[in-house]
């Protein structure tokens, strides 16, 4: 994997790190043994993936972070859907520990953002209420779906044009927690007169920022379960053989295997393109090729894990091998922070604008 507009010093360090860490402590085949709930969440990979920089890529280095480097986010998603993450990373190691940053005065940083950034406390974030009202320091109101708030110990929920923090070890917080297709999870929320601190920095709060981030790392990690995929199908067609032969010597499927390349390299100069745009902090360009790169990657995704599922016959719908979870993972990936023709329609007015 070669990113020849935004490849740097500090990403190759992430970027080898993480290869290693995941392929040692993230193998498929070991993850499969372990129960639903194991799989879900392990305290111990959370932490590993703190100490080597994961939740420290979406805050300037004042505020004990990296820098707000979207490469850097970028790259790690990417890794997360190559590897099937289950953990809360982009929840609660970009998105909560971004909008403190951006949105928090000076001593909500300091009390929030070390655990965040440490890796002690999870967070989920409500970018989109459905119904939420505020009133004297308390919320009320219900989400059905909140990526990651099945693990959550505090909650970001955007209400009345201003952003809240919100623990939810409180009776005023009710959670129902929903297993997501992949093995990822989330929780319906209902604030019954919820405590909640409002965010006081000195920035007014709008979700249009931390939603473009939220769906162009999302494509970053459909992007890596596509590649993957790919390359899973290609080591098979390799070596399985078929009346003597490999499977990759018929010619109808060296065509299919072109098509899925295709996919492939498409995507991936879409998600350059974007990332390069939303790194410059252009937002007329950003809000275009964001909208385009979760339109356009989702879908190739989605459409390249089910060949990967076909070329692979009926091994490939085995519980047992990665095929078919990378289809779940895309599957997913496609409906967070909007659906592939919601992001198409706001790309197309975006870019008849321009």
């Amino acid at each position: 994997m070669t990113h020849k507009t935004w490849f740097d010093d500090t990403d190759a360090a992430l970027d080898e790190a993480a290869q290693r860490y995941l392929a040692e402590r993230y193998p498929f085949a070991q993850r499969q043994r372990l129960a639903p709930a194991a799989r879900r969440f392990d305290a111990a990979i959370w932490e590993g993936l703190a100490q080597m920089g994961w939740c420290s890529v979406a805050n300037e280095a004042e505020q004990g972070g990296l820098g707000v480097r979207v490469s850097s986010i970028c790259l790690l998603a990417e890794r997360a859907g190559q590897a099937l993450l289950n953990e809360p990373w982009l929840s609660s190691g970009v998105l909560a520990p971004w909008l403190v940053g951006r949105y928090a005065g000076v001593a909500q940083q300091q009390a929030w953002l070390p655990p965040l950034l440490g890796g002690q406390r999870r967070a989920a974030c409500v970018l989109e209420p459905q119904a939420m009202a505020a009133q004297g320091g308390t919320l009320t109101g219900r989400q059905a779906l909140v990526p990651d708030a099945d693990l959550a110990e505090q909650l970001f929920v955007a209400a009345e044009g201003a952003l809240w923090q919100v623990d939810t070890a409180q009776d005023g917080v009710r959670r129902r927690p929903l297993p997501l297709l992949d093995g990822r999870g989330a929780a319906s929320v209902e604030f019954v007169g919820a405590q909640a601190t409002r965010l006081d920095g000195a920035l007014p709060f709008t979700a249009g920022p931390v939603l473009q981030l939220a769906a162009l790392a999302t494509a970053c990690d459909a992007w890596g379960a596509l590649r993957a995929a790919f390359d899973l199908t290609l080591d098979y067609l390799k070596t399985r053989r078929q009346f003597g032969v490999p499977l990759g010597s018929y010619q109808a499927l060296q065509h299919r295997m072109v098509d899925f390349y295709i996919r492939v390299e498409e995507s991936r100069a879409v998600l350059d393109q974007a990332i390069a745009a939303l790194a410059a902090g252009d937002a007329v360009s950003a809000a275009r090729d964001v909208h385009a790169a979760k339109a356009l990657v989702c879908e190739n995704a989605r459409l390249g894990a089910q060949e990967a599922v076909q070329l692979h016959g009926g091994i490939g719908i085995t519980e047992e091998y990665a095929a078919s979870h990378y289809l779940r993972r895309v599957r997913v990936d496609e409906q967070l922070y909007g659906a592939g023709e919601q992001h198409f329609l706001a790309f197309a007015a975006t870019a008849a604008t321009v």
